[in-house]
């Protein structure tokens, strides 16, 4: 259990907001705590990414080119094209 003591100014944000979404002060923090920490997970996934990467890319039309005609490939690989 945590108890946070919010400055007046973000208190009365947090009201706005929980009412505006209709949903419960408890249940707005909640979800912005768990958004947070989604977006810090996929921030370290992305940056052990980037620390792994070798330099080797695939262009985008070499990865669409080799599904076109192929079933199991994409449905419509005409809309990825410009």
């Amino acid at each position: 259990m945590i108890t946070l003591d919010l400055p007046k100014e973000l208190e009365q944000l947090l009201d706005r907001f929980a009412k505006e979404l209709g949903v419960s002060k408890e249940k707005f923090v909640l979800r912005a705590i768990s958004e947070r920490i989604e977006d810090l997970e996929d921030l370290a996934v992305a940056e052990a990414a980037l620390a792994k990467d070798d330099g080797e890319h695939i262009a985008l039309a070499d990865i669409i080119a080799e599904f076109d005609g192929n079933p199991d490939g994409l449905a419509d690989s005409s809309a990825y094209r410009r």
